[in-house]
């Protein structure tokens, strides 16, 4: 089995039961494919993403941009996933209950002290179709300690 997954897959138990906002919003996420500087990772939406209108809240496209870009980094095969920086997210679209999100974290650069990193996030239709529903960017602290 893919080794790199398998490092990702571990960190992310850890950080999931160490944090109570990742075990409350991101609970139901999986993560599908991993290698060096990729991951990819689904999450079906549920009440607990969605604003008072009933669509994806913002707060859990900015909480996916920083779960997937630490994810990113340590498909690297660190075991941290550095400290933000730097948050930006471009809203694009919207998602609701049921509905699936595709996210995908690349570590554009991991540095001796910084690394960059680009997320997406997609929704798939039931026909196939994909809508990007949020991109964004984000910078990181990783100087890693002795």
């Amino acid at each position: 089995m893919n080794t790199t997954l398998n490092h990702v897959r571990d960190v992310w138990d850890v950080q999931r039961a160490n944090s109570p906002i990742y075990a409350l919003l991101l609970d139901n996420i999986t993560i599908t494919e991993a290698s060096p500087g990729t991951i990819h990772a689904t999450l079906r939406i549920t009440e607990n993403h969605t604003n008072s209108k009933g669509g994806l809240h913002g707060t859990l496209s900015a909480c996916l941009v920083d779960w997937a870009a630490g994810m990113a980094i340590v498909s690297h095969g660190t075991s941290y996933t550095g400290v933000s920086t730097d948050l930006h997210v471009s809203y694009l679209s919207s998602a609701t209950k049921g509905e699936v999100l595709e996210i995908t974290g690349r570590a554009l650069k991991v540095g001796g002290t910084l690394a960059f990193v680009s997320v997406e996030i997609e929704k798939v239709k039931e026909n196939g179709d994909r809508v990007m529903v949020a991109t964004g960017s984000h910078t990181k602290y990783v100087r890693k300690r002795d």
